[in-house]
This record gives structure tokens, sequence and C-alpha cells, in this order.
């Protein structure tokens, strides 16, 4: 077929088919291959297209959105995040501070407020003291977790969260991949790898932090204890007494 191909009704293909104009597929069509066709084939309707693979449905997609059936497995998964596509971007705990005063009344909580602020744009004060501390540390401080609305497509009406991507890359470029379009999208799963890392290094500090305040604890408490025999020993039982509830 050299030029177009207008189909109304139902349309089988076996075999090989080559195009090298345009088709025009309108109602129910059904494009199969092989001796396998009634288990494997594409199914193209008004307003939805499905794919079934060995009797099983694998893809489907309709005007609004498409959903993936079954087991897929992807190379590298990115997540378009782009400032451009985004609007009524905010910091994620302004959000839910609001949220949260909406439900249960009371002021908005503004503690940590600048930890949210700060992203690529930190002060002097804050680069100096990033020399100092710790790769995860400088890294989550770095993040900004944001909340906003998609600017076209089925998901606009929605609240989401997430990331700026030109803002991760300032933090870590190699999260972050550029488009032929030049829009930028974050590889979420090497994203989650990175925050992994971060909170097992948290938790393990919290840990050591516990373990050193126990120590601390156990040895104030046997110098108390001895700083009170000293002075059982040093003074009548009275006066003892009376010095041991002073201390």
């Amino acid at each position: 077929m050299g030029s177009s191909l207008s189909v109304s009704g139902e349309s089988n293909f076996g075999d090989n088919l080559s195009v090298r104009g345009s088709i025009r597929l309108g109602g129910y069509n059904k494009i199969a291959n092989g001796a396998n066709s009634d288990n494997t084939y594409a199914r193209f309707q008004d307003t939805e297209i499905d794919f079934t693979v060995a009797a099983t449905r694998k893809l489907s997609m309709t005007q609004t959105q498409g959903s993936l059936h079954g087991v897929w497995v992807a190379d590298t998964a990115v997540t378009a995040s782009d400032r451009r596509l985004k609007t009524s971007i905010e910091p994620l705990q302004r959000t839910l501070a609001a949220h949260h005063r909406k439900q249960h009344g009371g002021s908005e909580q503004r503690s940590g407020g600048g930890l949210l602020r700060r992203g690529s744009a930190q002060s002097e004060e804050g680069r100096a003291r990033s020399a100092h501390e710790s790769p995860v540390g400088w890294l989550l401080r770095e993040l900004r977790p944001v909340s906003f609305h998609l600017k076209k497509g089925a998901e606009a009406k929605y609240l989401k969260f997430g990331f700026i991507a030109q803002e991760v890359e300032n933090v870590f470029p190699n999260l972050v991949h550029t488009g032929q379009d030049e829009m930028k999208a974050i590889a979420m799963q090497d994203l989650i790898a990175v925050l992994t890392l971060a909170l097992q290094t948290l938790q393990s500090q919290m840990e050591e932090n516990t373990v050193r305040v126990r120590n601390e604890q156990k040895d104030l408490s046997e110098r108390m204890e001895r700083m009170e025999r000293i002075l059982l020993s040093a003074f009548p039982p009275q006066q003892a007494a009376q010095a041991a509830a002073a201390v």
C-alpha cells in the first residue's frame, strides 16, 4: 500500500503487512501475525488500544491513560520532572502544614523551613558547614521535596509530590537524564538507592548515639554511687543523708 488505507469495520491482518503511507483505522480492528494469531494480537478501537501476547493482556491505552499488565522489565526507568512541566510549586513541608492546619486548626509549623528553602541557593555559612559534614547529611539537606500540579494531562487535577529535576541536577547530576527535547527526568531507582543509603547512615548514627547516651548515664550513676559511699563514710549517718539529698 503506497498511499492511504481507510478501514471502517473489522479488519484482520495476517502474515506480513508493509505500509509506505498511512493507515487510518476506525471502529474495531484486530491485527495479528503468525500461527498464534488468536493468542497474540493488537486490538484497536475508537477509544482504546490493547496488546495481547500468548492470550495474556500486556498493555492497554485510552485517551486519558495507559496501563501495563503483568511483569515488565526496563533497563532504565526515569520520571519526567522538569520544572517547565509543573505549576504551583511549593515546599512539601509548607503544603503538609497547610493541610494539617485545615484539618486540625492552629498555626502553621515552620520549624525546619529553612532546610527546604535552601536548595541550590546555599549561603556562605551553609557552604562552610558543608565542608565539615558528612556527604549523606549534605545530600539530605540539599534535596528539596515539593508539591506541585502538572500543567496539562489527565493528572493535572491531582496534587502531586516529588522533586524538581533542575534542582536535583545541581545537587547530584548523575540522577538526572536530559532527553532530546531538552526535558529533564529523574532516575527514580537511582534516587531510591541514594536515599536508602542516607537512611541507613542516619540509622547507624542514631544507634551509636543511643549507645553513647546509655554509657554516659551508666557512668553518671556509678559516680553518684561513689559520692554517696564517700559521704556515708565521712559523716555521721544523719549528716551524710542530708548531704546526699542536697547533691
